[in-house]
């Protein structure tokens, strides 16, 4: 492990992505992230939360007449709203 003493350290001295990292979290992220994740290749998917949290999203905030909102706000299509929202009726109508 290198010990190093960030004070005499700007993000001009990290190389690649760590400076990038740098530019926009700081130092201390980017020695916290080279820690745990060095040697790895790591790769970050273009969606940021998980299907299930944005399905029940959708589903919150359905009213019958704001599909083309919804679409629009979460990415996906109209079609795609109303299949969430009718599976959702049907996982409701097995359960009882």
């Amino acid at each position: 492990m290198i010990l190093i003493d960030l004070n005499k350290l700007d993000s001009s001295c990290f190389h690649g992505a760590y400076k990038d990292i740098c530019e926009l979290l700081g130092q201390q992220a980017v020695m916290i992230l080279h820690k745990h994740y060095s040697g790895q290749l790591v790769s970050f998917p273009k969606k940021l939360l998980a299907d299930d949290y944005i399905h029940g999203e959708i589903i919150r905030e359905y009213d019958g007449t704001n599909a083309v909102t919804l679409s629009k706000k979460y990415g996906y299509t109209v079609s795609w709203i109303r299949k969430i929202v009718k599976a959702k009726k049907i996982d409701i109508i097995e359960i009882a």
